[in-house]
């Protein structure tokens, strides 16, 4: 129950941060802000995080975590699945993306996922995964990553452009096309 509780404690702080950063700045938001509109104490607060940049890196660890459980989930036996799913994740996260965008904190999450490689491809088998070599894994995950990433935070900035079908089918295509010529 106490365990429970802690984790509400945490989950309305990140809230009344999510809150604020859609109205200031990061740099703007005072701890004494957080604590107010999450209604609690300074101390509770610093129980639960050290920082700002604490909560931030907590809305990271929660976001890959979401987007592990999604891919275990759906098991993906194609590529083409594994992409809608990436881009269904940024369709469902789509207001905390944009608010870290909106704040120049999204690189904190790629930091995040970037330093996690490793646990993202051995924590999910799929198809495709038949790499040996940390170098190979490495230089894959950073590629896809990368590519996924750059897809999504410009999609991020203009939604309306394509729907999240659309753009896994034009994200496919591309890769389809670049293949045909390896």
């Amino acid at each position: 129950m106490a365990r429970r509780i802690a984790e509400q404690t945490k989950e309305w702080i990140i809230e009344a941060f999510i809150d604020l950063l859609k109205i200031k700045s990061f740099e703007e938001i005072k701890t004494t802000e957080i604590c107010k509109k999450a209604q609690v104490s300074r101390n509770t607060f610093y129980r639960k995080f050290n920082s700002k940049n604490d909560i931030v890196e907590k809305i990271a660890d929660n976001l890959i975590t979401n987007y592990i459980s999604q891919i275990q989930s759906k098991s993906p036996e194609k590529f083409q699945d594994l992409i809608t799913i990436v881009f269904q994740f940024g369709r469902d996260n789509f207001e905390i993306l944009k608010t870290l965008s909106d704040s120049n904190l999204l690189s904190i999450v790629l930091k995040k996922l970037n330093s996690l490689w490793p646990k993202l491809y051995q924590s999910v088998e799929l198809p495709w995964h038949t790499f040996n070599s940390d170098d190979s894994i490495k230089i894959m995950m950073n590629f896809f990553i990368g590519g996924f990433w750059n897809i999504l935070t410009d999609w991020i900035s203009n939604p309306s452009k394509y729907s999240i079908d659309e753009l896994a089918e034009k994200t496919t295509a591309a890769l389809e096309n670049v293949i045909m010529f390896i």
